[in-house]
């Protein structure tokens, strides 16, 4: 009984030196070193700090720089029924951005969707589900040009 607690005591041990003498990344860091981001004027402050938690800045390295244009979203109204009332809204996000370094040049515009129905007994909780759904497709665009950029490097 006692050489199987040792057995297994030991290998526990050499499974543990194992581990930690592979060179095995445990946690994956889904920040991109960028040289430089810059914003344009109409870029809104809260997407500002959602971009850094995809990119961070290292002036001191070659990789590419990154400059974000235009973010804008647009709203339209789909009618439909015998009173040709609105039904449906869709939020349209649209990305312009430069990806850019002495070697490539990349720019491109990226554009996002999502649906919300009409309340036109609740307005205002119509206008939460508006300003949600936008804070939604600022991540998936920044998804996307996360996707761009894995595109640009391989």
């Amino acid at each position: 009984m006692e050489q199987n607690k040792f057995k297994k005591y030991f290998l526990i041990l050499i499974s543990f030196f194992t581990i930690t003498s592979c060179q095995f990344q445990w946690i994956q860091n889904n920040s991109i070193e960028l040289k430089k981001i810059e914003f344009g004027s109409s870029v809104k402050d809260s997407f500002k700090r959602k971009t850094v938690k995809y990119f961070s800045t290292d002036s001191s390295n070659n990789n590419l720089s990154l400059k974000i244009l235009n973010l804008k979203f647009k709203k339209q109204n789909f009618y439909g029924g015998a009173a040709a009332r609105a039904k449906q809204i869709e939020i349209i996000g649209e990305l312009e951005y430069i990806f850019s370094n002495s070697a490539v040049k990349k720019n491109g515009k990226l554009k996002t969707s999502g649906w919300i129905p009409v309340n036109e007994t609740n307005p205002l909780s119509e206008m939460i589900a508006r300003k949600t759904i936008i804070e939604e497709l600022e991540f998936v665009l920044l998804e996307k040009l996360l996707e761009e950029y894995w595109l640009i490097e391989s």
